[in-house]
């Protein structure tokens, strides 16, 4: 399993320039991006000066990211423009030499699992295909970003036909989700493509903290045990989240926090 471990950085180049310094002050391993809405305004000009910074400073780009564009969409001006940013994303993806492309699998209104995997995998070859031609390996997060990816069936389902498709593996959002996240991990950590670190604290029955890992009710020791048993060696990233710990010198602490507690799982 890679030794090194990452974060999610912020968007901007003022951002990116004080993130990459941090990673190479710190022993971090890569950045990754995430763009919603106004991924529609990211320019190839923005991007590559980016890829420079990395450069600069030793710096790798984990993951880009693109949310709430719904690739499935019944409605066909939506879901070209929907399309229009996948392909843009690789692009651009492939100039920050991105080692992951994630999305969400888009979804088709209401219509049920079967329905939207059928759809899925009528649309998304020709996509697959040019993420892996643009070196990177695809992902796809569950119950979240405008996607039919809510549960681990439709992984299963998916994968029948597209074993390549991976999960974006965040073991909180399973477990916030109500779902048993260490089953994602023991039984399909092999297709896990990105793992992210994030930790959640509950107390009386509600989300009261998302801290540094180890601080909190995720099992993390367990999480490793299942990706060394699935020879996990993908790319490792803290999240800072939430109003306490995503700001300022909190996201630093957090950053190395949970870098620290992470390290001794990593060998």
């Amino acid at each position: 399993m890679r030794t090194k471990i990452g974060f999610i950085g912020d968007n901007d180049l003022a951002s990116v320039e004080a993130d990459s310094k941090f990673c190479a002050a710190h022993g971090l391993d890569g950045l990754e991006y995430n763009y919603w809405g106004n991924f529609k305004d990211l320019t190839r000009d923005t991007v590559e000066k980016m890829h420079d910074i990395h450069a600069r400073h030793g710096v790798r780009c984990s993951m880009l990211g693109i949310w709430g564009w719904n690739h499935l969409s019944t409605d066909a001006a939506e879901r070209a423009k929907a399309h229009e940013m996948l392909e843009r994303a690789i692009k651009y993806g492939k100039i920050l030499r991105a080692e992951v492309l994630t999305t969400g699998g888009g979804k088709l209104g209401d219509a049920p699992v079967a329905e939207n995997v059928a759809e899925f995998v009528k649309v998304f070859p020709r996509f697959l295909d040019k993420v892996a031609e643009a070196g990177m390996r695809p992902a796809f997060y569950a119950v979240h970003g405008a996607s039919f990816f809510v549960n681990l069936e439709s992984y299963e389902r998916v994968w029948e036909t597209l074993p390549q498709v991976g999960i974006k593996y965040d073991p909180a959002n399973w477990k916030h989700h109500g779902d048993d996240y260490l089953a994602v991990v023991r039984k399909h950590g092999d297709k896990v493509a990105y793992m992210h670190i994030k930790e959640h604290i509950y107390h009386n029955g509600e989300l009261a903290s998302q801290p540094a890992a180890g601080m909190g009710d995720i099992e993390w020791g367990k999480v490793f045990a299942f990706l060394y048993e699935h020879n996990y060696n993908g790319p490792l990233s803290v999240e800072p989240h939430g109003p306490v710990w995503s700001k300022g010198e909190m996201r630093h602490r957090m950053i190395l926090l949970s870098q620290r507690y992470i390290s001794q799982f990593l060998a």
